[in-house]
């Protein structure tokens, strides 16, 4: 479930003009939980998975971009 939360949600970010990505939005996340009925007794531990699944795909995002750039690309 939490994989296609965040495959649901990993474009709902903002995007720098020069590149680099945001964080997906507390609001995003939540509008998520809302509108596939997850209890909010259950959303404290949902938001956590999706920061944390999200910050792995941020570092990684971050680590190709510095790699392209030692490469000259």
């Amino acid at each position: 479930m939490y994989w296609r939360a965040w495959e649901a949600l990993r474009h709902d970010r903002q995007y720098g003009a020069l590149g680099g990505e945001t964080p997906i939005s507390y609001i995003a996340i939540s509008r998520f939980a809302q509108d596939n009925e997850i209890p909010p007794a259950d959303f404290t531990l949902f938001h956590r998975f999706m920061t944390a699944i999200d910050a792995e795909w941020l570092d990684h995002v971050a680590r190709e971009t510095e790699l392209r750039k030692k490469k000259g690309g």
